[in-house]
């Protein structure tokens, strides 16, 4: 089974995901569209996931992990929050 990932990036201007197959060390595809931080960046999130699946269908493979971060400027302001606490993600100013 293929190892492949989903490197998520909410930007101020725009969203990007890149598709990595870690086994090979092989980006599969990138896109970017519009970040939609200002309503809600799921609906970014989205458009990016639909595009990338366009490209290289990922979504619904097994063994596929997404990873996400902010580039915004000022920050991004969201929370994730776990079914347990061992899935819930906090992010604190100044750490990486």
């Amino acid at each position: 089974m293929r190892r492949i990932k989903l490197l998520i990036d909410f930007g101020s201007t725009f969203t990007k995901v890149v598709a990595v197959d870690m086994d090979r060390a092989e980006v599969l595809s990138r896109v970017q569209v519009p970040s939609t931080v200002r309503e809600d960046v799921t609906i970014g999130l989205t458009d990016a996931l639909k595009k990338i699946d366009m490209e290289f269908p990922v979504r619904g493979q097994k063994g596929v992990e997404s990873l996400a971060c902010s580039s915004a400027a000022g920050g991004l302001q969201i929370v994730s929050v776990g079914f347990v606490p061992e899935l819930t993600v906090e992010a604190l100013p100044g750490r990486p």
